[in-house]
Order: C-alpha cells, then structure tokens, then sequence
C-alpha cells in the first residue's frame, strides 16, 4: 500500500508542476524545456560531427577574410568527409577551404588543457581558447621547424613558398631575410618604407621591399629542431607562421600541432550567429528578464479577466 501511494504522489506532484498556473512553476517549466532542446541539439552535433564541441566561434581576426568575428564554426573529426590535408597537400590536389589550400583545423596550443576540456564539456576554459588556423604542413621528429610568411595575408593565395636566408644586418638591428635569387644584403630599413619588417621570440627581421615577389609567399627554415611531429599553422591574416612566432602568455612559444592536439577540423560557417555565445552571459540575463516578464503580464493578465458567474442548475419546484 505504502508503494501505491508514494507513486500515486509521485505522479500527482509531476501532474501539478505540469498542469500548474503559478508563475514561478511556470518559469521552470519554461528553462528546463529550453535546456532539454539545448541538450537535444547538442547530442545530434556531436553524432554528426564525431567531435566536441561541435561548434566554436570565432574571436579575432587572424583568418580575415575567410572567418570573421562573430562567425559560427560547424567543427568534424578531423578525418570525418576525408583526410585532413594540409596547404602543402592541397596545393597538390587543387582541394581548398575557405578560400585557400588546406583544411583548417581547431587546436590546443601545445596540448594546453584545464579541468573543462579534461571532462570533455568544453575545448578550453574561456582564458585559455583553442586556436583556428590552417595546417600549412606536417614535419617530423627532428626536422627544422620553418615559419611560413605570406605578406599579403588573407587577401590572396600564395603561389609558392620561397625559402629565405638571413644575408646581413641593418643598422636598426634587423636580419635581413634574402631569397637567394639576387637579393640586397643590404638595407637601410626606416620606419614607413615598403620593407617588411617583422618581430618574432627569436629576434626582428626585415624583407626589403626588391625581394618581395608579388601574390606569393615565403618560408625561412629556422635553426629550431622539431622535438616530435606536428602540424605547421597560420591564421590566413596572419604575416608569420605560429610555431616560433605566436606566443601565449604562460603557455610560450606554440610548438607544431600533434595529432592528438587537433579537436577537428572547419567544415562551415555560418555569419554573425556566433556573436552570441561571445556574448552568452548578456543572452542568458536578457532571455531570463523576457521570461520573467511574459509570465508577470500573463499572470496579471488573468487577474484583470473577472470569474464567470455560475449557472444554477436543477428544476424549479412547483
């Protein structure tokens, strides 16, 4: 008897919260419909997608014009609708992505990871973000890790690497970087010229404005020996490469990508969606005050409606 009726008020306590017109019981019934179609949409990204998470978005503008701010990234295993393939790979193809040769792939900068991504509920802490940028090429263990320089930057596709060598020193304090084809080994660099000048962890460097090949890029090999395989990144706005150029703070210089690194790879965007979750807390407090809101005008709504007066029923006695 005693089970009969703890299930009989099981039922009738679901029965109330399902049924009741309170505007507090309303409102709960409201957030946790949004969070079980939330969890729902989410479950069917990750059996598509084979990743998590599914979808990123993107913060700054190192792949302008090919990613915006704001952008929503579709994220898939990184060999999911075939091989990842690199810019070297796709220039062999003819595969592009996002205007360019290659994929681009979302990673941790050096296998960086925190108490959220170590229990799969996000990439990464909001202090420490993934990076997207595209896998320009694979070295091995023991290999020279070059850094990749396109000086147009998004605005076109590179026809070829250039290796570069350092051929002198400005007065400034610049390396100058030579293609080895004729170059000037010598430069008097000023601010404002048409030289390119760089800064990198390793020191500064300058290409004279002579030695710059239009619409191509260019590739110096450094003195830095890859200690294991990876991949070799670059955000298509980006003048460098990201191993032995991009540095983060309390993490240092980004070392080549490995596999086990990669969270997968861009497979499309979708523009301006993306600005809510960079602004997901404002949404949260936004969507609850709507919420709120709707249930008091209903509820004061239904106090303004006056009570129907009942019929009597019954015959009238003679």
């Amino acid at each position: 008897m005693k089970d009969k009726e703890k299930t009989r008020d099981i039922h009738t306590l679901i029965d109330q919260f399902r049924t009741s017109n309170h505007w507090a019981v309303s409102l709960a019934r409201d957030l946790i419909w949004v969070v079980a179609v939330v969890g729902c949409i989410a479950l069917a990204l990750f059996l598509i997608c084979g990743t998590w998470p599914a979808v990123v978005t993107i913060e700054s503008e190192s792949m302008v014009p090919n990613m915006n701010v704001g952008d929503l990234v579709v994220v898939v295993q990184k060999d999911r609708f075939g091989d990842l393939q690199t810019w070297d790979d796709g220039k062999k193809s003819g595969y592009k992505k996002f205007g360019d040769y290659g994929d681009v792939i979302i990673y941790r900068p050096n296998g960086l990871t925190d108490m959220w991504a170590s229990i799969g509920l996000l990439p990464l802490s909001k202090a420490q973000h993934p990076i997207i940028h595209r896998a320009i090429t694979w070295i091995n263990t023991g290999q020279p890790v070059p850094s990749y320089l396109n000086i147009y930057r998004g605005k076109v596709t590179p026809t070829g690497y250039i290796p570069l060598t350092v051929s002198g020193e400005t007065p400034n304090g610049y390396q100058i970087l030579s293609t080895g084809s004729g170059a000037p080994t010598t430069s008097n660099f000023t601010p404002g010229t048409k030289d390119l000048a760089m800064k990198t962890p390793q020191g500064n460097y300058v290409l004279p404005a002579d030695a710059i090949i239009p619409n191509s890029g260019y590739v110096r090999d450094t003195n830095s020996l890859a200690t294991h395989g990876g991949y070799i990144t670059k955000g298509d706005n980006n003048i460098l490469s990201d191993q032995g150029y991009l540095t983060i703070p309390g993490t240092g210089t980004v070392e080549p990508v490995a596999k086990e690194w990669v969270i997968g790879k861009a497979l499309f965007t979708v523009p301006y969606v993306g600005l809510l979750p960079l602004h997901i807390g404002e949404v949260i407090v936004v969507v609850i005050i709507i919420m709120v809101l709707h249930e008091l005008y209903l509820r004061r709504k239904d106090e303004k409606i006056p009570a129907k007066p009942q019929k009597k029923s019954g015959k009238k006695q003679r």
